[in-house]
């Protein structure tokens, strides 16, 4: 059944739909919840093929049947469109009945609210059953917590109903059920802000960073935001479109870690530190004072920060300073805590004590080591791995505070509380963000996209489009919110991206209605595949390159350059490390962003093949209506060309080869991670290798 023949049937056995009360922002809201929870459960249950198979249902139009086995329930639908890799498209009414119930007649529609609650039963039901029993009922991956942190592929054992573990298993069903609603409330609250001002005129590479609005296809709760208030989350997420003034403390040197590419760096020669800083400081400071290092802050995290017992001692003994809210303003990103500065042109991936889907997103101590060995690592290569097309972007250095005198617990708190780490940004950014004198456009605007004398649109009275709104075919765009459809489009946002990019280049009589996809796809795929595979069998350091690590400059319509940001998530084959010389020299033997091989090239299948690339996959086909199979089959014979030049390297033979032949890939399994609070270390499934279909 094609996709419009579905639609079809679909709009003729509810006719009474309300579609104005569909496009509501409350109503949108739960189409993607429920389109997230769906894939997300079909996916670790095992259930990669949920067709109504012939003859089980007699309903026109059913085409989707998923099992309920622990609590002995269906839920039926219309699958408006199948994806091998399971970013399923289903119609608006969903039912559910009796697993023996096949008859439509004792079927009963359900609401967002009554799939939810069936879910969270199945999963938390799948606990209690005897072990073996969720093997044999599809639901192998739903189980309790095992004792030891997870890595690749961990299996879970089931728990009997008798088990000390039954009540865990109910705090976790309501943890994740609160979290749910928590997410619904604020991706409503993101639509509603986003139909009140509508779209610029055209598209900017910080629009780009703040228009992602719904999150991650596979997770049950891509929003959640715990520790923002009300008026926290209007003042500080990306979503709302702001900006806001740093906050700044200073700090008695002795205080002060920090580590940097080009070794210890000081305020006179930081191109970072901001001027407004270096001239509140100034201002501020008494004269003895005036050496003291600077710590950019999220003003969030001050306030928060100022609360602290130890926090307080530090600034009565005057070897700490509250500078308070300094500037410059800076512009929050898609993932909330890193922002951008236009005027010193780098980002500041910040702290903050909230907890963004599944983490405190804080910079551990742990996590600032990674992301500079990571960065020393990629430093090293990156003159010959980087070309016009692909660049990665260095993380330059972090600055914290390390009190003297403290427990660990204190130390550790201190140090993840404080700490901040600079990244370069791409070429292109400002040219989207500067007015002629260098001064962002926006920067007088805390709330929404507007400037003064601006609509809400983000246009000027007098019909002047503002610099902070002017497309330019430098500006990369993150691709995470290339993929999502915006309130009041038919499409997502990388189309329009691809239209503005072909006007800059031929004006109006550009017609993307000629645009060969399967060309733009292989072009996509040559920009960002085969430098991050090449990448990885040269010198092995596998990248996190999930959609929202990675950014796109187009030109004249087509892939142009891959970004690949956030070094902190990369992980280096220890054998390579050590081939390389690097172990011992760069990085210490026992540094975390060491792995062995098989965890290396896991990371970099599920990050780039699984999260990335198959979305990129079910966008193009479900909104040109194609088929996945032609796109899977370009990447299937870019990976063949690949291993057959005569350059490969057995290890690029070797992994291509992997991703040709493997009957599976793994996936982060987010439903059941988050149901078992395990953030940081997330449990992983297996599903059908995609690439085999091309």
């Amino acid at each position: 059944m094609s996709n419009k023949q579905a639609i079809a049937i679909k709009l003729e056995v509810h006719p009474q739909e309300n579609q104005q009360h569909e496009n509501s922002p409350a109503q949108m809201a739960r189409r993607e919840m429920l389109s997230r929870m769906l894939n997300a459960y079909l996916r670790e249950s095992g259930q990669h093929a949920p067709w109504a198979w012939e003859g089980s249902v007699h309903l026109p139009g059913i085409t989707l049947a998923i099992q309920l086995p622990a609590t002995g329930q269906m839920i039926y639908g219309t699958l408006l469109h199948r994806s091998a890799a399971g970013h399923h498209v289903y119609g608006n009414q969903l039912y559910a009945s009796a697993i023996e119930h096949l008859s439509p007649a004792d079927w009963r529609p359900l609401s967002f609210e009554q799939v939810t609650a069936l879910l969270l039963e199945e999963i938390a039901a799948a606990q209690s059953l005897p072990a073996g029993e969720a093997d044999e009922l599809v639901l192998a991956e739903i189980a309790a917590v095992p004792s030891q942190p997870a890595r690749k592929g961990d299996k879970l054992t089931s728990r009997s109903p008798s088990s000390p573990a039954a009540a865990l298993i109910d705090q976790q069903k309501t943890a994740l059920e609160q979290m749910v609603y928590n997410s619904l409330s604020h991706m409503t609250s993101y639509l509603a802000h986003a139909i009140e001002t509508g779209p610029p005129r055209a598209l900017s590479f910080r629009y780009a960073e703040q228009t992602l609005l719904c999150g991650h296809p596979f997770h049950p709760t891509p929003k959640s935001l715990e520790g923002f208030s009300a008026p926290d989350s209007r003042a500080y997420s990306p979503e709302y479109g702001v900006g806001f003034d740093l906050s700044c403390f200073a700090a008695a040197p002795e205080l002060v870690a920090e580590d940097w590419l080009g070794g210890a760096d000081s305020e006179g020669s930081a191109p970072w530190v901001p001027a407004e800083m270096t001239e509140a400081a100034h201002r501020m400071l008494v004269e003895e004072r005036r050496h003291y290092k600077l710590l950019p802050c999220h003003p969030w995290q001050a306030d928060y920060l100022r609360g602290l017992d130890d926090v307080q001692r530090l600034m009565r003994q005057g070897l700490l300073i509250d500078l308070g809210r300094t500037g410059p303003r800076v512009y929050p990103t898609s993932s909330v805590r890193t922002v951008w500065n236009p005027r010193e042109d780098c980002f500041y991936k910040l702290s903050l004590h909230i907890r963004i889907t599944n983490f405190i997103r804080e910079n551990t101590e742990e996590q600032l080591l990674r992301t500079l060995d990571a960065s020393r690592i990629i430093a090293a290569v990156k003159d010959r791995w980087e070309s016009a097309s692909f660049q990665i972007l260095l993380e330059q250095g972090y600055r914290t505070l390390q009190a003297p005198g403290v427990d660990s617990a204190t130390r550790a708190q201190l140090m993840a509380g404080f700490s901040m780490i600079v990244r370069e940004a791409p070429d292109g950014c400002n040219s989207a963000g500067k007015s002629a004198d260098g001064c962002s456009l926006d920067e007088e605007a805390p709330d929404g996209y507007s400037s003064t004398g601006e609509s809400p649109g983000g246009y000027s009275s007098s019909g002047q489009v503002p610099d902070d709104w002017r497309s330019s075919g430098d500006a990369p765009y993150v691709v995470a919110s290339l993929m999502e459809v915006l309130p009041g489009e038919a499409e997502p946002l990388l189309f329009r991206a691809v239209r503005e990019s072909l006007r800059e280049r031929f004006g109006q009589e550009a017609d993307e209605g000629k645009m060969d996809w399967l060309a733009w796809f292989r072009q996509y795929v040559e920009v960002s595949m085969v430098p991050i595979l090449r990448g990885y069998a040269t010198y092995g350091i596998s990248l996190e390159a999930h959609v929202q690590n990675a950014m796109l400059r187009l030109s004249d319509g087509m892939p142009d350059a891959c970004y690949v940001r956030d070094l902190e998530g990369i992980s280096v084959d220890r054998s390579l490390a050590e081939e390389q010389g690097w172990v011992g020299s760069l990085v210490q033997r026992d540094s975390p962003v060491l792995y062995d091989e098989e965890e290396a090239r896991h990371r970099l299948k599920y990050y780039f093949f699984v999260n990335h690339l198959s979305h990129v996959v079910q966008r193009l086909a479900y909104y040109t209506s194609q088929s996945e199979q032609p796109f899977w089959r370009i990447v299937r014979e870019t990976l063949t060309e690949l291993r057959e030049q005569s350059e490969a390297t057995d290890r690029l033979r070797s992994v291509a080869d992997d991703l040709l032949h493997s009957p599976t890939l793994p996936a982060k399994a987010n439903l059941l991670s988050r149901f078992h609070q395990r953030g940081e270390t997330p449990l992983y499934v297996d599903i059908p290798n995609p690439i085999r279909i091309g």
